[in-house]
């Protein structure tokens, strides 16, 4: 009788093992709702101004906008997320140095003319990522 002892708790413990790994126990998961640090690229347009609307920087990323054959300026409206605190950027100069470090997240709105229409799109300083 005491020989089916081992045999149930081996079961049980390749049974535990597979509900364990099928959810995930141990692995992290990427969250796409969770923004990306590195550097970005906005595209220019005529629909909304910039696309991605609004960008999640971190330390050190910088920002290029990408005219698309049209013409662009960008300008901050008060504070620069950049360390060099530059707020203007055109078709002559469309990347940015490398962003502040942020322990918590702030918004940069600028404004940018495409072709002469003025768009607000933003600009978001991560929480100390």
């Amino acid at each position: 009788m005491m020989n089916w002892i081992p045999v149930v708790c081996a079961r049980l413990a390749v049974v535990l093992l597979l509900i364990l790994t099928a959810s995930g126990c141990g692995k992290e998961r990427a969250n796409p709702a969770v923004p990306k640090c590195g550097d970005k690229t906005v595209d220019v347009n005529t629909k909304n101004g910039a696309e991605p609307e609004a960008v999640y920087v971190c330390g050190d990323d910088t920002v290029t906008w990408n005219p698309n054959g049209l013409t662009f300026l960008v300008e901050f409206k008060k504070d620069s997320p950049f360390k060099d605190d530059d707020k203007k950027f055109d078709n002559g100069k469309a990347k940015s140095r490398g962003t502040k470090h942020h322990d918590k997240l702030k918004v940069y709105e600028y404004r940018i003319t495409v072709n002469g229409v003025p768009f607000d799109p933003q600009v978001i300083g991560g929480g100390g990522n």
